[in-house]
């Protein structure tokens, strides 16, 4: 076996990367990560950009031969944001040496075909797939924390939540529940559906849940009336009113349970900087390497999420003229 330099594993990293530019925006994009699956892709430039939606009045009326105006729109947009996120892992040639991987490296073969950077890569991309899964679920941005530690680089959709929940400008819809148990998960669950804004209701296809309320819920389901709670070949576990698909998220709290319209949960990328390894560098004993890109999560409409509260709030926008705006049918009201 030949002895591997610094320099050997430098160049084999990079061939490597240059043959395969697209392995990083694959990890970073990845359905691994769970809410990627649930998401439209919003392409813009990095940092904040606006999602516009458009409010128009009743504009139906009975025949009369003059002009009587009635209906007027609304412009509205909330500002979306992506964050910029990084890695900067390093490499030591010399600790590749007493794994297994040092075996892959024999002499004679060219770069190519040495798998030793591909194993590599793909190892620390599966570990960037892994923590962007975590991350996008129960992370809280913190500008101030950037110290090189993990965590705090993105909002995750348990904290845009919290964010949409406290929103007054475009607040979230909520929907009021009992703390639940699984003594009344299952009326909870209907609760919910019933809750949901009539109009709306065909157009929401999923709940969001933690794991832990999920599984409660088919055990719950089961214990009531003897059958799994699952009605597509796909075994996916559905609400009993309006058939919406129960996705349990790993990592967000058991008081969260989220639903929104088809398509407005927002994956946001950047449009011209993909995720992709900037450099590698050599320093003394290590190899460096670097990569970035851009990436956030959030609710493209707030006023189309329906957020279960537990606080004995008003069901609703929680303001008179939103609610009338948004929800004209649905006779809410706001406690003074």
């Amino acid at each position: 076996m030949a002895t591997m330099s610094i320099e050997d594993v430098q160049k084999e990293l990079n061939e490597y990367i240059s043959n395969n530019k697209e392995i990083v925006s694959a990890g970073v994009y990845s359905d691994e990560i769970q809410l990627n699956k649930y998401c439209k892709t919003i392409t813009a430039v990095k940092g904040k950009f606006p999602a516009f939606h458009k409010i128009m009045g009743h504009v139906v009326q009975g025949f009369k031969a003059e002009w009587q105006e009635l209906g007027e729109a609304e412009f509205k947009h909330k500002m979306l944001k992506n964050y910029r996120q990084k890695v900067n892992f390093p490499i030591v040639p010399d600790e590749v040496l007493n794994t297994w991987l040092a075996e892959l490296y024999v002499e004679g073969k060219t770069a190519e075909e040495h798998p030793i950077s591909k194993h590599i890569m793909e190892d620390l991309m599966a570990k960037v797939t892994d923590d962007l899964d975590d991350l996008s679920q129960s992370a809280s941005y913190d500008a101030g924390n950037f110290s090189g530690a993990y965590g705090g680089s993105i909002d995750g959709i348990e904290a845009q939540r919290d964010a949409a929940i406290a929103d007054t400008d475009h607040p979230a819809f909520k929907i009021p529940l009992n703390a639940i148990t699984p003594a009344n998960i299952l009326d909870e669950f209907k609760s919910f559906e019933k809750q949901l804004p009539k109009k709306m209701r065909k157009k929401v296809k999923r709940v969001f849940v933690s794991d832990n309320i999920a599984m409660e819920f088919a055990d719950q389901y089961e214990q009531q009336y003897g059958t799994k709670p699952t009605y597509t070949a796909n075994d996916t576990m559905k609400t009993p009113l309006a058939k919406l698909e129960i996705v349990g998220l790993h990592g967000v709290s058991d008081d969260f349970m989220v639903a929104t319209v088809d398509g407005n949960l927002g994956r946001l990328i950047d449009v011209f900087d993909k995720p992709q390894v900037t450099d590698i560098q050599k320093q003394d004993y290590k190899l460096k390497i670097f990569m970035d890109w851009h990436l956030g999560y959030d609710f493209l409409i707030n006023e189309l999420t329906y957020v279960a509260v537990f606080d004995g709030s008003d069901r609703g926008l929680g303001n008179a003229d939103k609610n009338a705006l948004y929800y004209d049918s649905e006779n809410l009201v706001v406690t003074p």
